[in-house]
């Protein structure tokens, strides 16, 4: 597995955690691969999907970057490749426990880049998508907070 970054900061302990490479942008990348999972889009969408091995994927999981992606004639023509988006709908309980396992065994950790309370909930989403934190973002809820109003009778 190969895993590209956008800083050395970034790609801290990936290699520990089973990327066999850590690279800083794509540039450096020479060979074709069958998967890229993209969370940035724009040019490095486009540059992944030019790094594809026929018969490759692009799974498209978010667009961080805020950059158009910019194709150049005839750049989706030739041997089959894919490129599908990826969004969380539906009942997705059961899958979520299956992969939030591990964090809650310990076994894998979890960067946390911004905590704050949830009214703060504009300011942890900004951050996240202007990439100025890395890892996540954990909004706190004290107890009776989010009480939905009752209706009057």
């Amino acid at each position: 597995m190969i895993a590209s970054v956008g800083s050395a900061a970034r790609g801290e302990g990936l290699a520990e955690i089973g990327a066999d490479e850590v690279l800083i942008g794509l540039e450096s990348l020479q060979r074709p691969v069958d998967v890229v999972v993209d969370s940035v889009g724009g040019p490095q969408l486009v540059a992944a999907w030019n790094l594809l091995a026929p018969g490759g994927s692009v799974r498209s999981v978010g667009w961080a970057s805020g950059e158009t992606a910019v194709f150049p004639p005839y750049a989706t023509v030739g041997p089959a490749k894919s490129l599908t988006s990826f969004v969380i709908e539906g009942d997705v309980g059961a899958d979520l426990a299956i992969l939030t396992e591990p964090a809650a065994e310990g076994a894998l950790g979890v960067e946390i880049g911004w905590q704050g309370s949830w009214d703060r909930f504009d300011e942890a989403a900004e951050a996240l998508r202007g990439r100025r934190i890395s890892g996540k973002a954990v909004l706190e809820v004290a107890s009776g907070e989010l009480h939905a109003p009752v209706p009057a009778p």
